[in-house]
């Protein structure tokens, strides 16, 4: 399988080996919420529609299409993992308008911040902190000192994106990658029988600590979670086949009620801390 050359929260994969059989060998494929693209990068299709709402992401793969992958790495040196040079190319990251210097600070952010976060404030800037930072322990005349140490990016693992980058351009050459709202009616013009969509917004939370949605602006309340559901009836009655990831919740089962429940486990690979990277249970809704 293909890897996303993106640490993206919510990526699908590790689900991947349960969550393509649902969606088959369809004509078009929509991927709504593509985030990473793990998905998309997997599923055979005639016709591949990757959408997200975040626009410096789609305007990342649009750039990667049509240039050398080797360029999205060119701020991977010693010099600039630092969080000094980090918060200095941060600062210019926002201060950019959309192009391809925008892309490579993107590439260059995903990979150095905590936890691999993507998370903007509510000016639209990103603010996610460095994150390449691992602490170690010291014994020094019987104190315990705690030491901070950079992780630097070698030549190998440099190499190995670059690899992943190609390979995404190779399989996403032909993509139609779109920039819109889930509710946009552009994303579903002449779907019919034989095409897929899937959703796969934020989830539902677990809790009240849980609600992760803002990593671009806007959020993703109850509201649109119903409005989505309304929208996998819709489409399923034309002859289409939806699939829904989401969590598993009371909230979920009420609103996507008229789906088929799958219930599948996986792993978090991005949060907030460490512990919290375990097996967790959630949902695949099948709507046809």
């Amino acid at each position: 399988m293909r890897k996303p050359f993106l640490k993206w929260a919510g990526g699908k994969t590790r689900l991947l080996p349960e969550l393509l059989p649902y969606i088959g060998t369809p004509n078009t494929f929509v991927d709504v919420f593509c985030g990473g693209g793990s998905v998309s990068l997997n599923v055979e299709c005639k016709k591949l529609i990757s959408n997200d709402i975040n626009s410096h992401l789609i305007g990342l793969y649009n750039h990667v299409r049509y240039n050398d992958p080797h360029i999205f790495t060119e701020y991977f040196k010693d010099s600039n993992c630092t969080k000094e040079t980090y918060i200095e190319l941060r600062g210019k990251f926002n201060s950019l308008d959309d192009g391809i210097e925008k892309s490579k600070l993107f590439v260059y952010l995903n990979k150095h911040s905590f936890n691999g976060l993507t998370r903007y404030n509510r000016n639209g800037f990103y603010n996610v902190p460095f994150g390449r930072v691992t602490k170690s322990k010291e014994e020094q005349d019987g104190v315990t000192i705690i030491k901070e140490n950079i992780s630097l990016f070698n030549e190998a693992s440099i190499s190995a994106l670059q690899h992943e980058i190609s390979s995404f351009k190779e399989k996403m050459i032909d993509t139609n990658f779109t920039c819109l709202s889930f509710d946009s009616p552009k994303l579903y013009e002449n779907l019919t029988k034989g095409d897929v969509v899937y959703f796969d917004p934020p989830y539902i939370p677990l809790n009240d600590t849980a609600y992760f949605t803002d990593y671009f602006s806007g959020g993703f309340a109850i509201d649109e979670q119903t409005k989505l559901a309304s929208m996998a009836e819709k489409l399923s009655s034309q002859g289409v086949r939806v699939i829904v990831s989401n969590s598993q919740t009371e909230t979920t089962e009420k609103i996507f009620e008229k789906g088929t429940f799958n219930l599948v486990e996986a792993r978090r690979a991005v949060g907030a801390a460490s512990h919290t990277r375990k097996m967790q249970k959630e949902y695949i809704i099948v709507y046809e």
